[in-house]
């Protein structure tokens, strides 16, 4: 079941996406579709509390021919073999959205997952590993 945090997080990381397409003058259908993809970015918690809950829910919604299904599927999976601008921009989002739904640096969101989940678990070091991949990428 997804915790009264994590739907925070959920929000705010749907919101900065919007916001971020609004900055860059894409056009509005878009930018509803990154609030959207935004939004059920993290729908698998709702099914399960670890690390496989992107590929649950990418899997619930490919079922469902989601359009974006794939970057929530991929989305916290460094390395992977599926890219897209979308799966960069809900990445982007999702490293600068605290576990409450807070905006942080990308140095703050990895103590957040840190502190949360241990500096020796896998969501700390994918989440580091796509952190360097965006920077990068030329996201900051």
């Amino acid at each position: 079941m997804i915790s009264n945090d994590r739907i925070n997080h959920i929000i705010s990381v749907a919101r900065f996406m919007k916001e971020y397409c609004i900055e860059k003058k894409y056009d509005s259908t878009y930018c509803e579709e990154m609030f959207t993809l935004g939004y059920l970015h993290d729908i698998g918690y709702e099914f399960c509390d670890n690390p496989e809950h992107n590929y649950i829910g990418g899997e619930l919604l490919d079922k469902q021919k989601y359009k974006y299904s794939n970057e929530i599927k991929y989305h916290g999976v460094p390395d992977c073999i599926y890219s897209s601008k979308e799966l960069d921009l809900l990445n982007f989002a999702d490293m600068h959205i605290d576990g409450k739904g807070n905006y942080v640096s990308f140095e703050e969101r990895l103590l957040d997952i840190g502190r949360r989940r241990g500096k020796d678990s896998s969501a700390y070091k994918n989440s580091k590993k796509i952190i360097e991949s965006l920077i990068s990428k030329g996201y900051n």
